[in-house]
């Protein structure tokens, strides 16, 4: 993984008056903390850490910190934006060590099309990120989830997406990732919007009428054709 190196320059004045007039000055207020070391208060150029983090890496991108003089790799741990305009107010950053592993979240990247979509179902993505540890060096950018395969009423779940020797999937492997839906029909839409009936009883009724209709295909699989 690709490593970006931030001048930083160290923070003197800290509390809310010190951010503030860090931020007037077009730098972003940091701590950069981490094991046996005491916390260091810095300030980085915005525009060059922004475009780190709009790397393929994201979030997890390898930070060279120079802290007075000296190389510091860190991650970003924490972001602190303003809620209104969006605007970086705070980061947090974690000192780490090349040898050993650390956690952190990892984007999933669904691929392919999933058939049950094309006959009419709905694709739901709940999950839209996973915990991963690995070496800071090996953090995969994404991990892919395959989707090709899935039809109406069927479901990926974090055991189903593949692992590399590099890192280890931490969540829960029951947890759903990708579930195919049956379709709502329009009669069932309109009761929905109108209150008549809740979302679970749509969700029963649309499950009822596909098990129906599979059990439809195997009694017409089991008949003998003319002439048999």
């Amino acid at each position: 993984m690709a490593e970006v190196k931030l001048n930083t320059v160290r923070r003197e004045a800290t509390g809310k008056g010190g951010a503030r007039r860090t931020r007037t000055d077009g730098q972003v207020p940091a701590v950069l903390y981490g094991k046996g070391m005491e916390p260091i208060s810095i300030a980085l150029d915005r525009r060059e850490f922004v475009t780190a983090l709009h790397t393929d890496a994201g979030m997890n991108v390898l930070l060279n910190l120079q802290v007075d003089g000296s190389s510091i790799l860190a991650l970003t741990k924490d972001i602190q934006r303003d809620p209104v305009r969006g605007t970086l107010l705070h980061a947090d950053f974690i000192q780490i060590d090349r040898t050993q592993k650390v956690e952190v979240e990892v984007p999933i990247h669904l691929v392919g099309d999933a058939p049950g979509v094309k006959s009419g179902g709905a694709l739901e993505h709940p999950l839209f990120t996973v915990h991963v540890r690995c070496l800071a060096t090996e953090v995969p950018e994404s991990i892919d989830c395959d989707v090709s395969g899935l039809e109406i009423g069927e479901t990926l779940r974090v055991s189903d997406l593949a692992t590399g020797r590099t890192f280890e999937i931490l969540n829960d492997p029951d947890l759903p990732v990708v579930t195919i839906t049956a379709p709502i029909t329009d009669e069932q839409l309109a009761a929905m919007e109108a209150g008549v009936v809740s979302e679970e009883a749509v969700a029963e009724e649309a499950a009822a009428a596909e098990a129906a209709a599979e059990a439809e295909d195997t009694e017409g699989s089991d008949t003998p054709t003319e002439g048999q």
